[in-house]
């Protein structure tokens, strides 16, 4: 120790020496931290194992794409499901769209008829596209009617759907999240032919979001337009601690009571965690993702570019993201995201930061070691 304590003594002929090394350490802790500012946790592969392109998930069930078309498995058992759309799971009840006109599908695992799908009517000759469960034994479908969508309700426990509501327009509603109240609903509003001007052989379609309620009755949802964003589309709404997150492919907006805020981001899917903060990835080749925690937004660079196009994206109960889609080569591939990692302190970059730290510790303190002691021999510095 005494050697150290001489190198590193004030005012003698090694003071510029423990100079430039600490200067030195400085730059290297620098340049390594750098290196490790490559979000951490990122492996091959997903948690859902299926042959094809996977669309939806919930539960031990899965919707997903083969060359022979739509498949829906359940507790080990596949079924062709050549226009299903979608699962949703609320509580120990899966809920399935499979396609069928005046019926949705569910599964539950204490039913007597054991782990199969049982159908559920809807009372009128609609088919259902997307469905959304919430706390009030509501649920919300979303119906396909040509190329636009409309938006029923009806009581979980049963006795049909609602009449529709419409809107002037064509609806692409694909999202669906559940709030106290009734539901916030996303996706995309098509303009009539030569609305302002636009072209009337592909009219534009804009970002939307509603507000929806139901009174419980045969009457329809009331909607409100919460957002009417610039030419996109919402794909992805997500609860958070204040309020929630709504992402789209032109813009972010954050919902907080009646106050809605653009955030200037654009992405091509999202997801949420289990800590309640929203990822936001982009297209084929991105080089980063943005999370978004709290009043927070971050940037983390990917390892390597994202080589698959995203087609849906899920975090399940042990924080684990699986992104799933097509290669440049047009076959399945995914990769998944420990959600956590890049917080740990056993993270690459949680190690670099660490080590530079104690590192910087030990050489401050070792000079305050030698001022301490020239004070105290009274000592000139």
């Amino acid at each position: 120790m005494t050697d150290w304590r001489r190198l590193l003594k004030e005012e003698s002929e090694h003071q510029w020496l423990s100079f430039a090394v600490f200067t030195i350490i400085i730059i290297i802790g620098a340049l390594l931290i750098d290196s490790s500012n490559e979000l951490s946790g990122v492996h091959e592969g997903g948690q859902l194992n299926v042959e094809g392109t996977i669309v939806d998930s919930a539960g031990d069930a899965i919707l997903y794409q083969t060359e022979n078309g739509m498949n829906v498995s359940l507790n080990g058992f596949t079924d062709s499901a050549s226009y299903a759309t979608c699962l949703v799971q609320h509580g120990h009840i899966t809920f399935a769209c499979l396609g069928q006109e005046g019926l949705i599908w569910f599964s539950e695992e204490d039913h007597p008829e054991g782990w199969g799908w049982i159908p559920m009517s809807l009372g009128r000759d609609i088919t259902a596209s997307q469905l959304s469960p919430n706390n009030l034994n509501q649920m919300l479908v979303i119906t396909q009617e040509g190329t636009t969508n409309s938006i029923a309700a009806m009581n979980i426990s049963g006795g049909g759907a609602s009449n529709t509501t419409n809107h002037e327009g064509n609806m692409h509603l694909g999202v669906v999240t559940p709030t106290e109240s009734g539901w916030l609903v996303g996706g995309a509003w098509q303009a009539p032919a030569n609305w302002l001007g636009t072209n009337p052989a592909s009219p534009p379609m804009f970002e939307l979001i509603l507000s929806v309620h139901w009174d419980g009755t045969s009457n329809s949802p009331v909607t409100e337009i919460v957002h009417m964003g610039d030419e996109g589309r919402i794909h992805g709404i997500f609860a958070t601690d204040d309020g929630y997150i709504a992402t789209g492919t032109a813009d972010t907006i954050s919902i907080i009571e009646d106050k809605v805020t653009s955030l200037g981001i654009s992405s091509f899917t999202a997801v949420g965690d289990n800590n309640n903060d929203v990822w936001l990835f982009g297209s084929l080749h991105s080089m980063s993702v943005a999370i978004i925690s709290g009043d927070d937004i971050s940037v983390e660079k990917l390892p390597e570019p994202l080589d698959i196009l995203p087609t849906y994206v899920v975090c399940d109960s042990d924080g684990i993201i699986s992104i799933y889609g097509v290669d440049v080569g047009d076959s399945p591939s995914a990769i998944s995201i420990d959600s956590n990692a890049r917080v740990s302190i056993t993270s690459m970059r949680g190690i670099m930061d660490l080590g530079f730290i104690l590192a910087s510790l030990l050489i401050i303190g070792m000079m305050g070691w030698n001022i301490t002691d020239a004070i105290r021999k009274g000592e000139v510095f």
